[in-house]
């Protein structure tokens, strides 16, 4: 897959939560400062994309940054048991 010039790709972590007897997700980013919380994984995706880009408008020198940190692969979470 092409990146375009000025895309950024970044790492995003979800977390389950319960709270108050509910699951929530929560999405973070260890690349920008940024979280958003849903009650499905979809619902916290799509929230934490439009923080991050409301993010990266308001620091453009964040974006910056990000587009030079070139990654030719993301990396790959997994859960194991033992």
């Amino acid at each position: 897959m092409k990146r375009m010039e000025n895309e950024v790709g970044l790492d995003i972590i979800i977390e389950r939560e319960e709270v108050e007897g509910e699951t929530i997700f929560i999405a973070t980013s260890p690349d920008i400062n940024v979280f958003a919380e849903g009650k499905t994984i979809e619902i916290a995706v799509k929230k934490f994309i439009e923080g991050a880009k409301s993010h990266l408008e308001t620091f453009p020198e964040e974006k910056n940054l990000l587009i030079k940190k070139v990654k030719k692969e993301m990396p790959m979470v997994t859960r194991v048991f033992l």
